[in-house]
């Protein structure tokens, strides 16, 4: 069973969002319910839900807020903007570059900032057997020297690339800022959450190229099974429509009870947009009793607690869990996949070899993965 949910206040709209980031800064998961969707910043009554369990501990910081003025109201605001944070990898090559607008587009929605990353060097690329000491170290501090200028020129060209675009599409340059990290591309982009703490993480879906040791989409797929946050992993061939774009959000269930989490996340960073979502699960074999008693538990938990959003629960019988899918989703038109990692679930199977090469590489659909 799903842990239970309760309101602990009601606010207006601004006020409500500088105490979920206030909770939230404080370990305790937060959503808000009862938004007036088309005039959000004029919404009255907006209910601060959390778990139960939370409850003393929420109930003391709300009586502390009250209580705040001048400096420590401002810690309070810092606090809310500390969680409007987007991690963007990338190595300038055309999937990344394509992962750029989809986050442009996010952060402006989401009034987040974006940090860059990339990795520019690895030590053991460098070494040269046929150098002697003295001419290796001269020639690697030359190497590194001049790698890490093109890479820092570089990501000054993305940066004002990037404010141009958010200018011709007439939305607010998010802040930007890059880091330029040494080492392997998820060591750098892993070590970097630690420091940022991103709510999210876009990175692009590499193709495997012709010659490579590497497995499709390798980095990325490292990156969903380490890192604490959010990934939302974006194929090539995903073409970007605007800051609308997601419309139809399709999240995948196996019936854990990391879903109800999942769930509030997905609905939390989505509700700035005019989003239905679906829910789904696929039976491999014929749909049990089982199976259709998971599912009505869970549409019922959506229709109680997200009464605002139009949500539609799917049990869907196929022999293969990836064709299933992909059928589901032509006949749906969605728009981004939602699922939760699980050691021997659905993302071990989305993530083997040959169906990474199907579902990453011939879809057009991003894919937004929380963890468990």
């Amino acid at each position: 069973m799903e842990d239970k949910i309760i309101t602990i206040a009601s606010y207006p709209y601004s006020r409500a969002q500088l105490l979920k980031g206030r909770l939230e800064a404080e370990g305790i998961e937060c959503f808000l319910s009862n938004i007036n969707l088309v005039q959000p910043n004029v919404s009255s009554g907006v209910r601060i839900r959390i778990n139960e369990k939370d409850a003393e501990a929420a109930t003391k910081i709300i009586e502390e807020i009250k209580e705040e003025y001048g400096e420590a109201k401002q810690k309070t605001v810092e606090k809310l903007k500390s969680i409007r944070r987007i991690l963007l990898p990338v190595d300038f090559t055309r999937h990344s570059l394509n992962a750029c607008d989809f986050a442009l587009g996010l952060a402006s929605k989401l009034k987040a900032e974006i940090k860059l990353v990339y990795s520019f060097f690895n030590p053991i690329l460098a070494a040269d057997s046929n150098l002697d000491d003295g001419s290796y170290y001269y020639h690697f501090d030359e190497v590194i020297d001049a790698t890490e200028k093109n890479a820092r020129s570089k990501m000054e060209a993305l940066i004002s690339q990037l404010k141009a675009e958010a200018l011709a599409e007439n939305i607010r340059p998010p802040k930007l800022s890059y880091f330029l990290g040494k080492g392997s591309p998820e060591d750098v982009i892993l070590d970097i959450c630690e420091s940022f703490q991103p709510a999210l993480i876009v990175m692009g879906i590499r193709e495997r190229e012709e010659g490579s040791f590497l497995l499709p989409g390798s980095v990325t797929r490292k990156i969903i099974r380490k890192a604490t946050v959010p990934v939302l992993a974006i194929p090539l061939k995903s073409v970007y429509r605007g800051i609308q774009y997601f419309s139809k959000v399709l999240y995948a269930t196996d019936f854990d009870e990391a879903d109800f989490k999942s769930l509030r996340t997905l609905i939390t960073m989505m509700r700035p947009f005019d989003i239905r979502i679906y829910c789904a699960h696929i039976a491999t074999d014929k749909a049990n009793a089982f199976d259709k008693a998971k599912m009505d538990e869970l549409k019922q938990h959506l229709e109680e607690e997200y009464s605002e959003f139009n949500v539609t629960c799917d049990l869907i019988e196929h022999g293969d869990i990836v064709e299933g899918l992909e059928e589901y989703i032509s006949q749906q038109d969605i728009d981004l996949i939602a699922l939760t990692t699980h050691k021997k679930g659905i993302i071990e199977r989305l993530f083997n070899p040959d169906i990474a090469k199907r579902m990453l590489h011939q879809t057009n659909i991003p894919l937004l993965v929380f963890q468990s």
